[in-house]
């Protein structure tokens, strides 16, 4: 590998790791000051609600930022593994053998950072597409089909690669800090509760609007909770973590090659690129094989 691509390759990792570090810091900074905020809000409503229960509404607001933080947070990290990824990517292949046919080779590491985002947005998407259920208002989970496969290899699936011989631990930071969000959260649902109580109590045979916002409320909390616990789940351990990450840059760097190998001049590159992320969904279970062309094509 000639130095200038090696120095380029170290400039790269500088980079995303210093952006990686940022959007962590940024996630960090915005749950702090979302704690600040609704622990504030819950103190403002505890000394007035007494006196004045419509208080109770700016709970709702903790409510939103809360669960917006949190949200932002899983996005945040799931940047920060991409990036991660590409740099365990670029050192897992840095030694690894070319293959024979039209899968990886070692001069394919000669690709700029934006050209493998741009193939990234296709390929990865539609890989992700393919394992998780992804329909909006429901927490993204594998889909049913695949969990009990266990004739499959589930490469991107840590806790099914390492039970029961061994554990894995992704790290408890991002965890935690959800944790309490999502706790605060909660919280904030007793003051509109009790709102509800002192402005002519919970009939169930007479409801009113101010009945239905605690539920409302709640409701609110424990779904976007749920699938944030989903999404978590899938950063830390499945398709989103930083190992999944590194094995899917690579098949999504060899679709690149063999899509701009079928273009002239990028023309129809996109719809070659579309190819290529099909037939790598057809063998998604033998993603290496596939990078590597062993598929048997006649089957």
């Amino acid at each position: 590998m000639s130095e200038k691509i090696l120095e380029y390759e170290k400039t790269l990792i500088d980079t995303l790791r210093q952006e990686a570090k940022d959007v962590k810091d940024c996630y960090t900074k915005f749950s702090f000051q979302a704690i600040a905020f609704s622990s504030t809000i819950l103190g403002i409503t505890a000394r007035f609600q007494p006196d004045h229960p419509l208080i109770a509404l700016a709970s709702f607001a903790s409510i939103i930022i809360l669960i917006t933080v949190a949200r932002i947070g899983i996005y945040k990290y799931g940047s920060a593994n991409r990036m991660y990824g590409y740099e365990l990517h670029l050192f897992r292949t840095r030694n690894l053998p070319d293959s024979i046919g039209n899968g990886w080779k070692s001069q394919m590491r000669e690709i700029g950072w934006e050209e493998a985002m741009r193939a990234w947005r296709i390929v990865q998407v539609s890989v992700f597409g393919k394992l998780y259920r992804t329909r909006k208002l429901f927490p993204k989970r594998l889909k049913k089909e695949y969990r009990d496969l266990d004739e499959a290899y589930k490469w991107f699936d840590l806790e099914d690669l390492v039970e029961p011989e061994a554990e894995y631990h992704p790290g408890s930071y991002l965890g935690t800090i959800n944790s309490i969000l999502f706790s605060l959260a909660l919280l904030s649902v007793i003051p509109i509760l009790f709102m509800a109580i002192q402005l002519g109590g919970i009939n169930i045979f007479a409801l009113d609007l101010w009945d239905f916002l605690p539920a409302l409320a709640l409701i609110i909390v424990l779904q976007f909770w749920a699938r944030e616990r989903a999404r978590r789940k899938i950063l830390e351990s499945e398709l989103l973590s930083i190992h999944s990450c590194a094995i899917v840059w690579q098949a999504v760097i060899v679709a690149h090659f063999r899509a701009l190998k079928n273009s002239s001049r990028f023309q129809y590159y996109t719809k070659n690129l579309v190819i290529q992320a099909n037939d790598l969904l057809d063998n998604v279970f033998d993603i290496h094989a596939w990078v590597y062309d062993e598929m048997d094509n006649d089957e």
